[in-house]
């Protein structure tokens, strides 16, 4: 590198909540409590062109934008078909997802071993899929979303607290949202060709191996994917790590982010976090 990335004095600090208006679900590394931080550094302009949320996850980021911006430019996407397919219902058939998810409310209630049945069914494909998968995610231990290495859900049963009650308003303010929005189930690497956009990236935290991840990236095909992308687009960058693993050019700006909460993986009172901008 011919020039060090600048790396700013602005520390944002982020805060947990127990109601936030753009979340679904709990998430690794979630980013519906980011507003004031997207507020600030992300620019109107932004509503001119194409936004690509990459590494979609549980989608905190991509309603973001789409409240900010309207749906009709976003493209979510993740290459975990199990989110993507209860992404896609939220979109399409709130009322079905709402009353599923109320079944399943009231036939866990005095039943311990519920959870574990509806881990063992169909949380992949269809209504059905996306239903059951809400319910996993809603009284998942600790909040946390893990998969094993054959894709499957494998989080053990929150203990000792009720099935938390969705309302509908906000399910379907939430559809209402994301009308107009690209959902899409594809590899990273198939937006390498993207130009002329904002894409933002949010990838499974580097150097972290201990299977809360459905897949674990190579660091230098990530670079590389980056220098492909990076010259042609409005690009940021959340992750976890320092900021030189990703060999920056000099256009990058870092910001600090202090989290009042422990990241998924490592039970703390706060971690730290950064997010690099190229604009």
């Amino acid at each position: 590198m011919e020039a060090l990335i600048e790396k700013t004095k602005t520390t944002y600090s982020i805060h947990n909540k127990h109601k936030e208006p753009l979340k679904l679900i709990p998430y690794i590394g979630c980013k519906a409590g980011f507003k004031h931080v997207f507020d600030e550094l992300i620019d109107e302009k932004v509503e001119k062109i194409e936004i690509y949320d990459v590494f979609g996850g549980g989608g905190a980021f991509s309603f973001y934008m789409c409240d900010r911006f309207g749906s009709e430019k976003v493209n979510y996407n993740d290459n975990n078909k199990t989110v993507v397919n209860l992404i896609s219902h939220l979109q399409k058939n709130p009322m079905e997802l709402f009353d599923g998810y109320q079944n399943h409310y009231y036939n866990s209630i005095d039943n311990d071993d519920y959870f574990y049945l509806i881990r063992e069914k169909n949380i992949e494909k269809e209504i059905e899929g996306a239903v059951n998968f809400l319910f996993l995610c809603k009284n998942a231990f600790s909040g946390k979303i893990r998969f094993n290495k054959k894709g499957r859900f494998n989080t053990p049963k929150r203990k000792g607290s009720r099935c938390p009650k969705i309302e509908w308003n906000h399910l379907k303010s939430l559809s209402q949202t994301i009308k107009y929005m690209t959902i899409t189930n594809e590899d990273y690497q198939y937006f390498n060709r993207v130009k002329n956009s904002f894409i933002y990236l949010d990838p499974p935290y580097f150097n972290n191996t201990n299977g809360h991840y459905n897949g674990v990236l190579s660091l230098q095909e990530f670079n590389s994917f980056m220098r492909k992308i990076e010259n042609d687009n409005c690009v940021m960058l959340s992750e976890q790590n320092n900021p030189e693993i990703f060999n920056l050019s000099s256009k990058y700006k870092v910001f600090d982010i202090l989290l009042k909460r422990s990241l998924q993986y490592a039970t703390k009172k706060s971690s730290c976090e950064i997010i690099a901008c190229n604009y």
